[in-house]
């Protein structure tokens, strides 16, 4: 944080209501800060102030006879409330003004709280939202699996590997299948392309990972292609065209 935000923060501290990663960054910047050391000693007395109140005071035997000289006849006698002295209600009124600045700094820590669970509660939502995604996907891969009117087509070519593609014409549901592939480099990707004519579609990147198969779902309308390829190419992304011939490729 700033020194301003951290500043902002001074009011909610003196109230013990920051929470603990704020407490944590403010309690590191207070020993390299003179200003906000100052200020936070002022909150904090005040606010022990607020907290205890304002002690009361006897009006002075003078003010009480001239008062009830005032009053005729005198039906009893009144005992009249406690006041403030003048020092004590300019204490009051100063107390009240940093009682202010005190809720000030409070709704800001607030509003930052509020914010920050806002933002997680957002980044929660886009979590799940992508595991309910390949939670899906899973569930269509396996469906395509188990149909029997699948159909399945080995990929072959340059390097050994056990790779095929599986893939349903009328729920235009596919997946690429693959283990036993070889790192490309650090740098590379796999990508896999259905190609129509001479004109090649990228329907994904992967990298293997050792010991596990991997499992690339593809959905497409396969009668518009012929084949169905990998190439290596430049990652993370993958590129537009392929820049080399396929190292595997069948026929669908």
């Amino acid at each position: 944080m700033t020194h301003e935000e951290l500043r902002e923060l001074l009011a909610a501290h003196a109230l013990d209501t920051l929470g603990p990663e704020e407490v944590r960054e403010l309690e590191a910047h207070l020993p390299t800060c003179e200003t906000c050391r100052r200020e936070l000693a002022v909150l904090r007395e005040v606010a022990g102030d607020l907290a205890t109140g304002v002690p009361l005071v006897s009006p002075p035997p003078a003010l009480r006879d001239r008062i009830l000289d005032a009053v005729a006849p005198r039906p009893r006698v009144v005992a009249l409330p406690r006041i403030w002295s003048p020092r004590l209600l300019s204490r009051g009124l100063a107390a009240a003004a940093v009682l202010v600045v005190i809720l000030v700094g409070l709704n800001v820590s607030l509003n930052r709280q509020v914010a920050k669970l806002s933002r997680d509660n957002q980044a929660m939502n886009q979590q799940l939202a992508a595991i309910n995604d390949r939670l899906g996907a899973q569930e269509r891969v396996l469906a395509l699996l188990a149909n029997p009117a699948s159909r399945t087509t080995p990929l072959a070519g340059s390097v050994q590997a056990s790779v095929r593609f599986v893939y349903h014409p009328a729920t235009r549901q596919g997946a690429l299948v693959v283990s036993d592939l070889r790192d490309p480099g650090a740098e590379f990707v796999y990508q896999l392309w259905l190609v129509a004519g001479q004109e090649p579609q990228s329907v994904g990147v992967f990298r293997p990972v050792q010991g596990r198969p991997i499992i690339v779902p593809v959905t497409a309308d396969f009668s518009r292609y012929q084949v169905v390829a990998i190439s290596v190419e430049r990652g993370p992304s993958g590129v537009s065209r392929p820049s080399a011939a396929p190292i595997l490729a069948g026929t669908l």
